[in-house]
């Protein structure tokens, strides 16, 4: 995945209750789509990885209800590409 893919959410995000309730946020439901700003590499969990790498955490803008929304610092996995 990399800055500029336009992906999809899997599972639903923004779904911390007490965020949520504290700005007057509702969870967005798996299906919108947005588009990568930002790709961070870890090291986190490598040793479980045959490659070596560790978990890659990403920033997505989605476009949700006609609303732009940042979800910042997700697993690259919770997104798939769609373009």
């Amino acid at each position: 995945m990399k800055v500029g893919n336009l992906v999809r959410n899997e599972v639903a995000v923004r779904t911390n209750p007490i965020v949520n309730e504290s700005r007057g946020w509702e969870p967005i439901p798996a299906g919108h789509v947005g588009l990568v700003v930002g790709v961070r590499q870890t090291n986190l969990n490598a040793h479980h990885n045959a490659n070596g790498k560790g978990d890659v955490y990403v920033d997505v803008e989605l476009v949700a209800n006609g609303e732009k929304v940042r979800c910042g610092n997700y697993l690259a996995s919770m997104f798939e590409i769609v373009a």
